[in-house]
Formats: structure tokens, sequence, C-alpha cells
């Protein structure tokens, strides 16, 4: 019997040692991961030798592109200063239908927060400092520039291989469903642009009135949703938009349905619209205060006039942007909390939806997204240097791994396509 359990046992090992995977981390398929890291984030976490804040900017911008496969360990590289990266915005970014380029939009509004920030002195900061010769150069440190940079990711270089400038503040840059154009929702405006011979060509311009906008695009193309206030103590409000041949119009404002027991705040920015363009999910507070817990607001799309029809109340203290995994049922939030913090996972397949559980995370949650088969979700971390990464098993089941992801220092965007491949 001794004989029989001890043949049992070594068959047992000899098939979990055969059938173990990698030993890094893979995707079913190529992909590449764009992550754009704000050094203006570092005095928040950075002191002098006396344990007050520094002040002084010493840290870059950058991005990383992240190349992941499923028979090889991930590709990783870092580029400073090269494109300007802020955090005040919408946590995602757009690439091209088929990985050739990336697109980080970048403002100049600050509020208070950033206002002790002392930057280098004899470099440009603004549109202002800006010439088109500096405009063609390779590295562009203005962190208050309003532009968005258009990166090459066919080259390992990962040069810049246009910029636009913006007369108002780019707060996000999106890909349409299309595939062939490219939303940037600014703070008097929306824009959409095509791609040509490698540069940003402009298609329309849209007049909007309703401040600095965090918008998500419907599947179908034809909506955009947003909230919107003008950077000030104002309450934000959620617009939703018409977008006929690249042309948005404003259609309505989304108010809260009665007897639904939230409200909108001054933070209520970022938001996502579900993979089958019924529903949006609201952060109620993009920025974590320590003081309580903080609801989902969500909007019902498939309403002639959408509205807040239901919450998932005291999901944490703040949250950032959600992403929506493949099957149509689980979806996932990124918490603000510091030092400690989580990511929520919902069920949006319920009626109403609902809050399963909560898993831990590295602090200041941002870029959070699902490879495109779900079996893996990546969430970006501000103050970590890192993009963690969770297994997915089953429909709601996550557990993370031990592996991570580094990227720069001050991660406040992520975006995902798939691997750029030479004709």
């Amino acid at each position: 019997m001794k004989q029989i359990i001890s043949s049992i046992i070594f068959l047992g090992l000899a098939v979990n040692i055969f059938s173990q995977d990698h030993p890094f981390l893979t995707t079913q398929t190529p992909i590449t991961l764009l992550s754009a890291n704000d050094g203006e984030t570092a005095p928040f976490d950075l002191t002098t030798p006396d344990g007050l804040a520094d002040w002084n900017l010493k840290r870059k911008d950058s991005f990383t592109v992240i190349q992941l496969g499923p028979d090889h360990p991930p590709i990783i590289k870092t580029v400073y200063d090269k494109a300007p990266v802020t955090i005040w915005g919408t946590p995602s970014m757009a690439m091209s239908k088929n990985g050739r380029f990336g697109m980080i939009a970048n403002h100049g509004f600050r509020n208070s927060l950033f206002s002790s920030i002392v930057y280098p002195k004899g470099v440009p900061l603004t549109n202002k400092d800006l010439t088109p010769e500096l405009l063609r150069q390779q590295k562009l440190t203005a962190h208050q520039a309003n532009i968005v940079s258009l990166i090459d990711l066919s080259t390992t270089d990962y040069n810049i291989a246009h910029r636009v400038l913006f007369d108002d503040y780019p707060f996000h840059v999106l890909a349409h469903p299309d595939g062939e154009h490219f939303v940037v929702g600014a703070s008097e405006n929306f824009y959409v642009y095509k791609i040509e011979n490698k540069k940003l060509v402009l298609v329309s311009k849209n007049p909007q009135t309703h401040g600095h906008p965090c918008f998500w695009i419907s599947p179908d193309g034809k909506r955009i949703i947003a909230t919107q206030n003008h950077g000030n103590d104002e309450t934000c409000t959620i617009q939703w938009y018409s977008m006929e041949n690249h042309v948005i119009k404003h259609l309505s404002t989304v108010e809260i349905a009665d007897g639904v027991d939230t409200k909108l705040l001054n933070t209520s920015m970022i938001l996502r619209i579900s993979l089958d363009g019924k529903m949006a999910l609201i952060c109620q507070r993009s920025v974590p205060s320590g003081l309580d817990f903080c609801d989902i607001p969500i909007v019902d799309l498939t309403l002639d006039n959408p509205a807040i029809t239901s919450v998932i109340k005291q999901v944490a203290d703040g949250v950032e942007s959600f992403a929506f995994h493949p099957n149509g049922k689980m979806a996932v939030v990124t918490g603000l909390g510091k030092p400690t913090n989580c990511i929520g996972v919902l069920d949006i397949s319920s009626k109403p939806a609902r809050l399963l559980y909560t898993i831990d995370a590295k602090a200041i949650g941002q870029g959070i997204e699902f490879t495109p088969q779900g079996d893996k979700l990546f969430v970006g971390s501000a103050t970590s240097a890192r993009i963690e990464v969770f297994d997915v098993i089953g429909d709601f089941e996550l557990r993370k791994n031990p592996k991570f992801l580094r990227v720069g220092y001050g991660h406040s965007s992520l975006t995902i396509g798939p691997r750029y491949q030479t004709k």
C-alpha cells in the first residue's frame, strides 16, 4: 500500500512539474501595454532630510511600453522626457487598432495641490515656451503644455511621430470604435482626429460649454458620455452627446432618478461604458478623503434620456477607474487608498449591480485593463511604479499574481492593444 501511495504522490508531483506555466508572465496573444507616468506626483511622496515635502521637481515624465506574449518574458522599456504626462484626467489613453501608435494627452490645468511644485529653470514648461523647432525634437519637458503626443510603437526607440498643441486643456484621448478616428476631450471643445502619414489630422472641432471632460464612447461609436466641471468647487455634471459623421453635439444632461440614494460631488469625474453599451459606471469621488467610502452611481444608457437609476453604496475611499470583463458579468474598480488600498469586484449581471468583494492592491490605483481573452487583469499604481497582475478564475474570481510589471514613477494612465506586426 505504501508503494502505491508513493507512486501516486510521485505521479502527482510529476504532473504538476510538467504542467507548470512559463516562469514569467504570459498572455494568450501578443499585446502591448502603454503606461503614462507623471513625474509631478513625486513631491507627494518624496521628502527632504528634515522630513518635509520636497516640492522641487526631480522626477521626469515618462511612458512605459510593455510587450507580452505567449512564449517570451515581458519586454519592457521606459522612455523619459519625450511625452508630457499628467495625472489629472481619466486614467486611460488611446492606441491605434493595429497597435502601431499610442496617444497621450497632457494639459496645463493644475489645482492648489500642485501649486507648490518648483519646476527646473531654463526648460520649456507651457505652450508659450514651445517653438516649431522644439516640437520637432524628441526630447520635450513641457510639463504644463496643452498637447497630445503621437508615439510610434513600431520600433524599439518609441519616438514621437507627431505633436499637436491645443488652445484649451486636452483632458482625455480615446480611440473611436471605427478604428480610424480618435476623440480628444478638452475644456472647451471635443476634437476628432485621424492618422495620416504618421501625423494627427484634424477632422472636426466641436465646441462644448460644460467644462473639463472625462468621457467614454459607446461601443457603436454614436454616443459620448462625459463627467464635467470647470475645475472649481462646483458640482460635476454628466453630459450626453451624439456623434454622427464625426460631428459631436450635446443631447441632454444626465440626472439622478427619483428615489436613488446618491449624489454627484465636485469630484465626480471619470466614468466608463460597459462593453454592451447598456450602462455607465461613475466615479462619485475620484480623490480619496480618508473620511468615508464613496458610491458608484450607475447610468442606464438604454433610456431615451439616460439617467442614474441605481447605485452601489460605499465601495472605497475614492474610486478612479473601471474595467469590464469580456464575460459581461464582472466589472472591476480601482480604489484610491493610501497606504493601504483595494480594488472592488462588481457583479453587473445582477439587478441591481452589486459589490462582491474587495481585494488588496497597491496604493492610488489608476489604469486598469483586462486582456482581450479576459484571463488577466492589469492594475497600475501611481505610487509603486508598477502594474500589478491578477489572474482571472471563473466568472468573478481574481487572484493576485506575485509577478508584476515595472513602469516609470507616477503611473497615471494605461491602455492596451495588439502587438504591432510589421508587414
